[in-house]
């Protein structure tokens, strides 16, 4: 059924001014496939992330998930819609620095109703070795792995990436974004990636562009490339 927005504003008061993150934006965005949505600094694509993903709500407008509608659900009903639903990988891993590789998965595995086996989930990222190590032994591209099978774990529906490759090199960027569309393939996943690297939108199914709130463009890649293939700009 997949995510339907319908003239979502976002505004947000900065003292006595308002500013308006988001402008009357309407999509849709069927199952199983990878967005990826592009734009400068204060373009809205984070705020747009977030209100699809039950972070933060819309002032105006709907958003429907699957059948439901998240904007009228009360902060208890959301909370557990995104706990059922949504996992989210940032740029920042936000490890737990006192737990081991595993302990740090199994933080994911234990709020989510129907987990993936940690092994399993730790194999498919090339961690399962390093499971008795901590995030300090580990390097930026090994930590951000681990942030995606703690993500990965909860098998979610919807996986939403802020930047996830914004602090790495060109090898290990394309080693995680070849991750993320094995797991989009093998999972059937619905992703969405934010980026200011407009080479990773030629790896997606479904493009959108936006600029100071506003969804200023949108198309379809008929053929998505390989992850290895991206340009990095």
């Amino acid at each position: 059924m997949g995510v339907e927005l319908e003239r979502v504003s976002k505004v947000y008061q900065a003292g006595e001014v308002e500013v308006q993150a988001l402008k009357n934006v309407s999509l849709q965005f069927p199952d199983g496939e990878i967005t990826v949505i592009l734009g400068p600094s204060g373009s809205g694509k984070s705020t747009l992330l977030n209100i699809i993903g039950g972070i933060d709500r819309a002032t105006t407008g709907s958003v429907t998930i699957n059948g439901t509608n998240i904007t009228v659900l009360k902060d208890r009903e959301l909370t557990d819609f995104r706990r059922r639903n949504a996992a989210f990988i940032f740029q920042s891993y936000n490890l737990l620095p006192s737990l081991t590789v595993r302990e740090n998965v199994e933080v994911g595995s234990e709020i989510s109703e129907n987990p993936l086996s940690i092994e399993e989930v730790l194999e498919r990222v090339g961690m399962l070795s390093k499971a008795d190590k901590f995030p300090h032994q580990l390097s930026g591209g090994e930590q951000q792995r681990v942030a995606i099978a703690r993500a990965l774990v909860k098998n979610p529906n919807l996986l939403f990436c802020d930047e996830p490759t914004g602090a790495l090199d060109e090898e290990t960027g394309k080693r995680i974004l070849t991750l993320l569309q094995e797991i989009n393939e093998k999972y059937k996943t619905s992703i969405f990636i934010i980026t200011h690297n407009p080479g990773i939108s030629e790896m997606a199914h479904r493009v959108i562009k936006m600029k100071s709130g506003e969804v200023v463009e949108e198309y379809r890649n008929h053929k998505p490339i390989r992850a290895e293939s991206v340009r990095w700009v």
